[in-house]
């Protein structure tokens, strides 16, 4: 439903227990969707739902704002970010 919404431009799943199955559904949407400006995923990610993000961030260039705090991301998921957000257009 929202991989193709055209007018949601804020989308706030800060503390739902989303996960790393709901990364992935995250990443796949963040893959598509060209209008979502600020994403807020805090309380949710350890560093296999950050991985998960890392890979529709190298391919989103729409996204503005990514509330990442209050995660439980380590090293692997911070470096996963940090390569993606370099190479993110």
């Amino acid at each position: 439903m929202l991989k193709h919404n055209s007018t949601l431009t804020i989308l706030n799943l800060g503390n739902n227990r989303i996960c790393n199955d709901g990364a992935k559904s995250i990443s796949e949407l963040l893959k598509i969707n060209s209008t979502l400006k600020i994403l807020r995923i805090n309380y949710n990610l350890d560093d296999k739902g950050a991985i998960a993000i890392s890979e529709a961030l190298r391919i989103n260039s729409s996204l503005l704002k990514l509330d990442l705090g209050f995660n439980y991301i380590r090293d692997n998921g911070a470096e996963a970010i940090g390569e993606s957000l370099k190479n993110n257009s």
